[in-house]
């Protein structure tokens, strides 16, 4: 490795594509096609998913490799920084709503066992037609989703409302794309968290349902660690997603 590391990581890539050229044989209209396809992706707005369909999961393995806690899975593009405190231990659902409750609770340890209290926990999924708050069909932001701070003893509880698979965004380029290798547009059914406390490294993973549609088969490759794939468990009508989260502690620095 040089010491400009722009000059590595872009020439590597150069590389990557230049060598995917030499094995298939490309042809110059071929080419030409594919220029003419990312010029239409980002026309439509639609490079930055089509870029991480394919790529973003590589980066979460990269730091799966570095972390001694549990396995990080991807953010997605529906997280919201700025939402409600979570009241009542009720996620806020549509008045209408009346698929199947769950409860998502756990505790949230550091890696050497201990509870982490007072962590700030971010839990959002989708609504049970498979849309997201603040984001699909004037659904308010602070809606199937919220933010809680794990108690003394490390804990968390929240209640809320089973998600459903969904199609990422399929009528455009991406989706053209996707159809033309022969892969579908469909995720399974999941509930993303994200956690920060304070001298611990930042930790977001999804939980998925086993056994569940497309778990076996994310169009965005998630799930690679299958920790976080949880059994049926039905307590008084409710799915019980517990689940026991290990963050990292940030580096030590360096005294002089």
């Amino acid at each position: 490795m040089s010491e400009n590391r722009a000059h590595d990581v872009v020439m590597d890539i150069v590389e990557g594509v230049r060598d995917a050229i030499r094995k298939n044989d490309v042809t110059f209209d071929e080419y030409k096609m594919a220029i003419g396809y990312i010029m239409k992706t980002a026309q439509a707005g639609e490079l930055p998913l089509m870029i991480d369909v394919f790529f973003n999961t590589t980066l979460v393995e990269n730091m799966n490799k570095k972390t001694k806690g549990s396995p990080n899975d991807l953010q997605g593009p529906y997280f919201l920084e700025d939402v409600p405190d979570v009241t009542n231990g009720k996620m806020k659902t549509m008045p209408h709503d009346n698929e199947q409750p769950m409860v998502l609770k756990g505790t949230i340890r550091d890696t050497e066992g201990n509870p982490v209290p007072g962590a700030e926990m971010w839990i959002w999924s989708s609504t049970p037609d498979g849309k997201y708050g603040g984001f699909h069909d004037n659904i308010p932001s602070d809606y199937y989703r919220g933010k809680l701070k794990t108690n003394d003893d490390g804990t968390y509880y929240v209640e809320s409302t089973m998600p459903v698979p969904y199609q990422i965004p399929h009528a455009g380029p991406t989706g053209e794309l996707m159809r033309a290798i022969g892969r579908h547009t469909w995720r399974p059914a999941h509930v993303h968290y994200k956690v920060r406390a304070p001298g611990f490294m930042e930790f977001t993973t999804q939980a998925y349902f086993k056994d569940a549609e497309w778990v076996d088969n994310d169009s965005c490759s998630g799930n690679q660690s299958r920790e976080f794939e949880i059994a049926e468990v039905i307590e008084d009508g409710k799915r019980i997603m517990d689940i026991d989260f290990v963050i990292q502690p940030l580096p030590a620095m360096a005294t002089a």
